[in-house]
């Protein structure tokens, strides 16, 4: 596993621009071309089919990217603009608060939900310790599965273990740097990982979850995210030396979105 370095560091959102003006210079055209058109823009499909939308991923994309890869790209972009409208907020969060956070507690009922309404309407990047949590293979359609290695702006060589190389089955360990997330007014929040930050290669990696009622967050914070428990545990070499973390389901994101959520609304 690679050392980790508790330096200041460049958020997703920041290294995403060319420049720091770019989402102040572009980003107003989309507003006006949702509201001309009527479309929602807290709703990722209606946003990334916006002609000025296209036309800063258009920008934004290398030559070389793959195609396949422009979902994603749309939705870093989505999260990006929800930060630019929130008024960007880049939450870094330590090793011992995470350790302590998703360290097993005993089950209960949820703690009271009214720390979830703070959160309608805004968006946000929660950044964590670098090499301290890590996204593991995990089940068919869990986030083990799903990461991408180029946002746009940026190109990443492509890692072993990811889809065009030979072992694309088995992908390996991905650092998780950080987690985007969106809360929409109509009361759902969209949530995404950023893996694979790294300095020997530029780009990183976004791994999307299925979007959640924001009433649900309590639940995931206090209920069990693997089946038989285990919640964040890793096998990864040295891990219990180094004190690692790990997620395998989609569950654990949901959780610690919730959680991390939770202690940011708390006074």
């Amino acid at each position: 596993m690679a050392p980790r370095d508790d330096r200041p560091r460049l958020s997703p959102y920041e290294m995403l621009f060319p420049e720091a003006s770019f989402p102040d210079d572009r980003f107003p055209a989309i507003d006006e071309e949702a509201r001309e058109r009527g479309v929602d823009t807290g709703n990722p499909a209606a946003f990334v089919m916006l002609g000025s939308v296209q036309g800063i991923l258009a920008d934004l994309r290398t030559d070389d990217a793959r195609a396949e890869t422009a979902h994603d790209h749309g939705a870093v972009l989505h999260f990006a603009y929800r930060m630019w409208r929130a008024g960007p907020s880049i939450t870094p969060v330590g090793a011992d608060t995470l350790r302590e956070l998703l360290a097993a507690h005993p089950a209960g009922p949820p703690q009271s939900d009214d720390w979830t309404a703070a959160l309608s309407g805004q968006a946000g990047y929660i950044q964590l310790p670098r090499h301290l949590l890590w996204l593991e293979e995990g089940d068919a359609g869990e986030p083990g599965d799903r990461t991408s290695p180029e946002p746009p702006g940026t190109h990443a060589a492509e890692p072993a273990g990811y889809e065009g190389t030979p072992n694309a089955q088995h992908p390996p360990p991905e650092s998780v740097d950080g987690l985007f997330w969106a809360a929409d007014r109509t009361g759902a929040i969209n949530l995404a990982l950023v893996t694979g930050v790294r300095p020997d290669r530029p780009g990183y990696g976004i791994v999307p979850v299925p979007p959640q009622p924001l009433s649900a967050l309590p639940e995931w914070a206090a209920g069990p995210a693997r089946e038989g428990g285990g919640d964040f545990t890793t096998s990864l070499p040295g891990a219990e030396l180094d004190g690692l973390l790990g997620i395998r389901t989609q569950a654990e994101v949901f959780k610690l979105a919730a959680l991390l959520l939770r202690h940011l609304t708390r006074p």
